[in-house]
């Protein structure tokens, strides 16, 4: 659950305990990563450490099964390098993705179009936003010969 951060603001108690949980999945996140064979490592991260109960995010419903399939020796390694947990828990979480870029739109109008559309734009006082608006338009138009 988000909340606002001045919510904390000078509370340096609930900062602190806030660092400390952040720096605690660091190094379980590191524990985990050591553990887990390099295919599954990169694919998935600590996102939470709750009543001795790991909350682990997979990118995708396969690696989550795989982790499920091997929670009980992860909790093995982990109780190994003195990490003591009841469980844990596997979530499908898949890393925020960013559209792709929208291809610019190129306009091809004739060559007396932009001809015309220029000269209009010349008539226009200079402050005119419809005479800056027309000016760009022919400036990124492709011009075709008909």
């Amino acid at each position: 659950m988000t909340q606002p951060l001045n919510r904390f603001v000078g509370r340096a108690d609930t900062l602190d305990r806030l660092k400390a949980h952040a720096s605690r999945l660091t190094r379980l996140q590191t524990h985990v990563a050591e553990a887990l064979p390099p295919y599954l490592a990169g694919l998935c991260h600590v996102a939470n450490l709750k009543d001795d109960v790991l909350v682990i995010h997979a990118n995708n419903g396969a690696i989550a099964a795989k982790l499920r399939q091997a929670a009980p020796r992860l909790l093995n390694a982990l109780l190994a390098q003195g990490i003591v947990l009841s469980s844990i828990k596997v979530a499908t979480r898949p890393p925020a993705s960013v559209p792709p870029a929208r291809a610019p739109t190129i306009r091809e109008v004739s060559h007396d179009t932009c001809e015309t559309l220029h000269d209009l734009a010349a008539h226009l006082p200079e402050d005119d936003p419809l005479r800056k608006a027309l000016e760009r338009f022919v400036q990124h138009s492709r011009t075709r010969e008909d």
